[in-house]
Order: C-alpha cells, then structure tokens, then sequence
C-alpha cells in the first residue's frame, strides 16, 4: 500500500501562500458583499448545502444542515437588520488542508455604540469552479434561538429543528 497515493497524502497544498491570499480575498469580498446588503451574493459564496453547528445557552451542542432556501430564510432577517454601525474586526486564522480545503478560525470583536463582545467562530471552507465558498460553519450561543425581533418570522428554521 502506497500511502502517498491517497488521502491526505496524495492532496498536500501546493501553494499555501497563494492559498491562504485567495481565503482572506474571499473574506474581504465577503465583507463588502455584507456592508453592500446584497442578499443574493452572499449565498452566491457558500456551498449548499451547508452544515451549521452551534450551542445554546446551556452549552447543549445543536447542528443542521441547510438548504439555501432554509439558509435564506434564517439569514435574511437578520442581515436586514443588522445596525449600520455595528462595526467588527477579525483575526482569522487560516489551515489549508489541501487546495480545495481550508479551516478558518476567527477571533472577532463586534462594537455597538458603547457595547463591545469579543468571540470566536470557525468555517470550512471549499474551493468549487475556482471560487472559495463556505461550506461549515460554528459558532456558540445561537441554539435554540428563533427569529430575530422585529423580523416577523418568514418561516426561519432553526436548528433546533431536525437535530442531527
């Protein structure tokens, strides 16, 4: 057995550097694509279907895998309501697993007028037709969560919904 012809050995990043330059361009564009409020190109960078993880209050693990209409029908809502000045910072970093795979880890600040919260998340990213697309993402607190106030519902899934 020739373990150099499969697996991860036979799919090491060819060029880390140049890889590592396309994920933070990928999140630059994604920046601007959120400040912009331009719904229909945010989806246009994840990979559905995609798989959310999270936990509630409690620490009680919750994941789901979504469908982009069930993925635009929980995200919506709240981009539409996203204050115009919450302003955010990042410190990602970046682990490419191969030129098609990458783990990002972000260690984020988010400031609201006074309010400051500090936190971290983590995504899986793919590279597909030659474009970085989310494929996983996590992050704490959100478990158990419903529709964002003011935003009236328009039939959000939760991942309370369908555990797996």
């Amino acid at each position: 057995m020739d373990l150099t012809k499969m697996g991860p050995g036979a799919r090491k990043p060819t060029n880390e550097k140049q890889t590592k330059k396309e994920i933070e361009d990928f999140f630059k564009k994604m920046e601007e694509t959120e400040k912009s409020g331009n719904f229909e190109a945010s989806l246009a960078m994840v990979d559905f279907p995609i798989y959310m993880m999270t936990d509630d209050l409690k620490g009680v693990p919750e994941a789901k895998e979504y469908s982009r209409e069930e993925y635009a029908a929980m995200m919506k809502p709240m981009m539409e309501t996203m204050p115009k000045d919450l302003k955010m910072t990042h410190k990602r970093s970046i682990t490419v697993i191969s030129d098609s795979l990458a783990n990002v880890v972000d260690d984020f600040s988010m400031t609201l007028g006074k309010q400051k919260v500090t936190g971290r998340n983590a995504s899986t990213l793919v590279k597909r037709d030659g474009q970085w697309k989310w494929k996983t993402g996590v992050e704490a607190g959100w478990g158990g969560m419903g529709p964002p106030q003011g935003a009236g519902g328009g039939g959000q899934t939760t991942p309370t919904e369908g555990k797996k």
